[in-house]
């Protein structure tokens, strides 16, 4: 009977309980107190389960006559039923959500109980007070097993006696808490009763079986009367989340505007970063080219310049990769799509790589494979970028007498895109199989010895990879220690209606000199005048020095004001060109270069002006252009670069005039 009782009941309670089980009650909108409750109701459910669970499994073991199993199941019986009045004293506290002295009583009750029952089950094993099996196997009950259920009837009457006199005289919705709540304690008190009365008989799983069902159906329908609440305040809380979120877009908005004058402060450190580095730099770079050029200077010294120019270059590359990373990392990187030459791309990089192998007795060669066009239309000083960052290390990583060899090929073309494949192959010392996956890692170097020996910073593969990425491109590495390394960039490019096909091979950089197959002409600097606008006094004393060893002549205005006002006042055609700082205190490059693009004179509008200047981004490039200036030129300037500058565009003026 134990048995069928005991199984009959876990059914009953699961079907009747399943929410809690399942709990999803506990997942709804709910105030928390009710929420609370359902957590303690469902461990008490678990409690009651276990207690049916040893009352089945007592059954099947007294019909076996299986005493010793069943010591231990009447043990865990009276267990059970200790855990399951803990938490329904604990249940009833926050079901009612009571913090007074009731609620206080009631769940100290329900310690003190689980303390004196856990307390009897270890004395009842070495001396029988709680139960026993005798010489046949009956069930004997002692007396303390009578003890405990007294005591749970008292417990069950006095709590149920007073929260049904509290749910007499309420008027309100915590009439039905109290009510349910009574009438459970009322329903374990008759039943414990006939369970004292008649301890072969399952009464005590009876009542909790009857009392379950019971408190459920107030409980739902305890339950029901909050989510109605909930759902009659969910329209006026559906307009309030609107008025919400209104107002969060107009912070999004405004947050937006934060970050973006986030983004532009970030930018403008970067750039005076750059301003301020490239600044000395200058001065380092220049005075040791003047240095170089002395005739006075022995050889010994000069071994040293170069040495400094050497490591001041080296420097200065340190300083781009690390400003370039930090770029990236902002997503302030710019990709243009704007026509370019290839022909002039792949010819300014094998011109810097050729010069680079001679120097250091290595073969160069670059071919075009198939029908290449001249023109695409992209980015195309990114491109020289990256190619001259993976063909540097190439030069870097290559002993004398080896070889580099750069390939351009069309892969495909399809609805005006066409999509070219760049391989840079050496014979160098090649990459490990166990670096090779980190290659493009920043600040990742293969060992500290090949480091210090050929000079890195970790980041020129790391930046062009980022390049690469964000046009959209591929970048892949296959390599073998010792026997040389072959990189592949593949991009995607748009057409462009401007000029044709190559299809040919634009002869070694290491057999023909190049800026000889250059078409255009440079105009003749000896005896030409210049302006120089330079508030830095070392800086234009630099550039001074380097001009006069041109034959050339320059005028210096410390700050952009100063510099217009000489223009104004010289006869037209005075200066030959203006080479332009844009940071100067009274009056910036730029706005100079407005004044005097508008200043109306005749040569105003054909002078050259140049941008000589610390600001090296891509932004301060666009202001320069777009104020008129003619080129931009970074800090530090190479002397080289800075004359044919001058001698290009102060020819495309002159030509210009006669025509």
């Amino acid at each position: 009977m134990y048995s069928i009782v005991g199984i009959l009941a876990a059914i009953v309670l699961f079907i009747t309980n399943r929410d809690f089980f399942f709990y999803y009650s506990g997942q709804l909108p709910a105030k928390r107190s009710l929420q609370s409750s359902q957590k303690l109701y469902r461990t008490f459910l678990f409690g009651i389960l276990f207690f049916y669970l040893t009352d089945a499994l007592w059954g099947i073991f007294d019909a076996c006559k299986m005493t010793g199993i069943q010591f231990v199941d009447t043990s865990l019986y009276f267990f059970s039923m200790a855990v399951a009045l803990l938490f329904w004293t604990r249940y009833v506290v926050a079901y009612l959500n009571t913090s007074n002295h009731f609620g206080s009583l009631v769940h100290f009750s329900g310690n003190i109980f689980f303390a004196l029952e856990l307390t009897a089950i270890g004395v009842n094993i070495f001396l029988p007070v709680l139960f026993w099996f005798d010489e046949d196997g009956v069930y004997q009950a002692g007396l303390a097993r009578h003890a405990s259920f007294a005591l749970q009837i008292l417990l069950f009457l006095l709590i149920s006696l007073h929260i049904l006199y509290v749910a007499y005289v309420s008027k309100d919705a915590t009439r039905r808490h109290y009510l349910a709540i009574g009438l459970f304690g009322i329903t374990m008190v008759a039943f414990i009763a006939l369970q004292l009365a008649y301890p072969q008989y399952p009464f005590y799983a009876m009542g909790y079986m009857i009392g379950t069902c019971l408190i459920h159906s107030f409980v739902v329908e305890d339950e029901k009367e909050v989510y109605r609440d909930e759902l009659e305040k969910a329209l006026g809380r559906e307009r309030i989340q609107l008025q919400e979120l209104k107002e969060g877009r107009k912070a999004l908005r405004a947050a937006l505007a934060v970050a973006q004058k986030a983004s532009k402060a970030k930018t403008a450190f970067l750039s005076n970063m750059s301003h301020e580095i490239r600044t000395p730099m200058n001065a380092i770079i220049g005075l040791n080219s003047i240095a170089l050029e002395e005739p006075s200077a022995s050889d010994a010294v000069k071994v040293h310049l170069v040495k400094i120019q050497s490591s001041a270059h080296h420097l200065l590359d340190i300083i781009n990769d690390i400003l370039d990373m930090t770029r990236i990392e902002s997503g302030s990187l710019e990709i243009k799509n704007e026509d370019f030459s290839l022909s002039d791309c792949m010819i300014y990089i094998s011109n810097i790589i050729g010069s680079q192998c001679r120097e250091k007795g290595l073969h160069y060669e670059y071919t075009t494979k198939g029908d290449v066009d001249s023109w695409y239309r992209g980015d195309a000083v990114k491109l020289k970028q990256v190619l001259i960052n993976i063909l540097g290390n190439s030069v870097k990583f290559t002993p004398k007498g080896g070889s580099i060899r750069l390939t351009v090929e069309e892969k495909s073309r399809f609805n005006g895109q066409v999509t070219l494949v760049f391989t840079a192959s050496d014979t160098g010392i090649g990459i490990s199989e166990e670096f090779l996956p980190h290659i493009f890692d920043a600040f990742s170097k293969e060992d500290l010895t090949t480091t210090t020996k050929y000079g890195s910073t970790g980041l020129g593969m790391a930046i062009t990879k980022s390049i690469v990425t964000h046009m959209n491109g591929q970048i892949d590495v296959k390599s073998k220690k010792g026997e040389g390394t072959t990189f592949t960039v593949t991009l995607t490019l748009a057409e462009s209606g401007s000029g044709g096909h190559n299809g040919g091979i634009v002869p070694p950089a290491d057999t023909a000199k190049s800026r000889d197959r250059q078409t255009e002409k440079l105009a003749d600097l000896k005896g030409r005048h210049v302006l120089l606008a330079e508030d830095m006094e070392i800086n234009a004393e630099i550039v001074v020095m380097m001009l006069r060893r041109r034959n050339i002549e320059a005028d210096v205005a410390n700050n952009g004001k100063v510099a217009v006002q000489m223009f104004t006042e010289h006869p037209e055609g005075y200066y030959d060109a203006i080479l332009m700082d844009m940071r100067m205190p009274e009056m910036d490059g730029l706005e100079a270069t407005k004044c005097i693009r508008s200043s109306g004179r005749a040569d105003a509008d054909r002078i050259p002006i140049i941008a000589l200047t610390a600001n090296a981004f891509e932004e301060d490039v666009k202001q320069s252009l777009q104020a008129g200036l003619n080129a931009h030129l970074s800090k530090p300037v190479e002397p080289d670069i800075l004359f044919s500058m001058l001698g290009k565009l102060i020819h495309e003026r002159e030509s210009g005039s006669k025509e």
